[in-house]
């Protein structure tokens, strides 16, 4: 039958068994084989599925005479339950497309993942990474020491640990057994040295034509938090008259410390020791030069409660602030070297370690002993003392403790403190000039002398 039918002759149709089941049509439109399709019946109107084209011969592609009537079958027995059977059918196909589209997306994903997942760097590749980097630029003995604490300080276990899951409590398993055993110097080196491959790591991957693909994903410095503590060391350090005097002087003219660091360090002496930190963060709408007035937010305390701290401003201060604007007018807040950001907290204690190595810290021949930006607010507290202030106005010129219901008053009406803090500001303000001409005065003798 299928076989004798002619190109382009009238459709044939085979009958399912019963009523409503649909039935096979055969078309032959052209030269080509005979195609089946599934014909039914949706609110009146004839429908066709194809099923496939007949094979005429055992070499033709196609489909055998059983194999159409068994896939009519299959569909005449799920049309009884679905009468829209294309769209069914279409629905199914839509389906298993998505199934393989999805396959499709994780296996990309996984894919993806691997690789980002073989492009983390880890401790070791960053290190040796920065080893690389360094090369050439340090002598060979630094790179036999720096390989050497590699091999002995840092545990083979936490450098397998990627970069991006390093946190201080991991830099602090790297230091602490170093620091139990005596070796406090060897600890500070060890933390210098980690610090530094960080803060490598940190634009490193961005460096156009790095030999490295590895990525380390870093958003700060996980060493910064880290500090280690000698033994030795007072926590009562304050600077004498003559050393704070050599620091104002020379800490803008100190190699490696930009003009707002050095500015904002005589800042904070001349506003009497104010926290650098919360002095730092202040965008210029902070500073009012025609009232003279320095608005901070001081989170210190017990739960952290945020107070408005009110200082106000001398010639002195002001001055200093015209000095910034000339750099950072232009930019939202005064203490920035980027614009982007203000300073990092971290950086206000390497820029004073950087003036404690310069040639400058040294009085008589000795080299003055470092010290921290807490020091010099200790420092102010002392000159104060020293000069009358009674400890009442220091405080309240200094923001500390504030608490109970002074501390509350105090919240509630920042200004009513003004005038006792303008009083201690001013006592503050004459203390430091004559400390600084007596300075300025030595200096001048000294030089005559020569």
């Amino acid at each position: 039958m299928l076989k004798g039918m002619k190109p382009g002759c009238k459709p044939l149709t085979e009958s399912l068994p019963g009523r409503g089941s649909g039935a096979i049509m055969f078309k032959r439109p052209g030269d080509g084989a005979p195609a089946a399709f599934f014909r039914y019946y949706l609110d009146g109107k004839q429908k066709l599925l194809k099923i496939g084209d007949y094979r005429s011969t055992h070499r033709a592609t196609g489909m055998t005479l059983i194999e159409i009537r068994d896939k009519a079958r299959a569909m005449s027995e799920r049309l009884r339950h679905e009468p829209d059977l294309r769209a069914a059918i279409e629905a199914d196909e839509a389906f298993k497309e998505a199934e393989r589209q999805e396959r499709i997306r994780q296996f990309e994903a996984l894919k993806q993942k691997q690789a980002d997942e073989a492009a983390r760097g880890s401790v070791a590749d960053l290190l040796a990474d920065y080893l690389l980097a360094r090369s050439g630029k340090v002598g060979e003995r630094q790179l036999a020491e720096w390989r050497r604490v590699i091999e002995a300080d840092i545990p083979a276990s936490i450098q397998k640990f990627k970069c991006d899951a390093v946190t201080p409590a991991t830099v602090e398993k790297i230091l602490t057994p170093i620091w139990r055993r005596g070796a406090t110097s060897q600890a500070e080196k060890v933390r210098a040295f980690l610090r530094a491959a960080f803060q490598y790591g940190l634009t490193a991957e961005h460096t156009i034509g790095r030999a490295s693909g590895k990525r380390f994903g870093l958003a700060l410095n996980p060493v910064d938090a880290v500090k280690v503590e000698h033994a030795t060391r007072s926590v009562e350090r304050a600077l004498s008259d003559t050393e704070l005097s050599k620091f104002w002087h020379t800490i803008e003219i100190t190699e490696g410390v930009g003009p707002v660091m050095a500015l904002l360090f005589k800042f904070v002496i001349a506003t009497g020791g104010q926290r650098i930190a919360q002095v730092a963060r202040e965008p210029w709408s902070s500073f009012d030069v025609d009232k003279k007035v320095m608005r901070l937010i001081d989170v210190k305390g017990r739960g952290s409660v945020k107070r408005v701290h009110l200082v106000p401003l001398t010639d002195r201060a002001v001055e200093i602030l015209e000095d910034v604007f000339e750099i950072n007018g232009e930019e939202d807040w005064p203490w920035t070297s980027t614009g982007k950001a203000p300073f990092v907290v971290t950086s206000f204690t390497h820029a004073i370690a950087d003036w404690c190595r310069s040639k400058h810290a040294v009085i008589d021949g000795k080299r003055i002993e470092r010290f921290t930006p807490r020091d010099l607010r200790r420092t102010c507290t002392q000159l104060m003392q020293r000069h009358g202030i009674p400890d009442e106005q220091s405080d309240l010129l200094q923001s500390h403790g504030q608490t109970g219901v002074v501390g509350r008053h105090y919240r509630n009406n920042p200004e009513a403190y003004l005038p006792a803090k303008i009083e201690a500001m001013d006592a503050f303000e004459a203390a430091l000039t004559a400390q600084l001409k007596q300075f300025d005065t030595n200096l001048a003798n000294a030089q005559t002398d020569v």
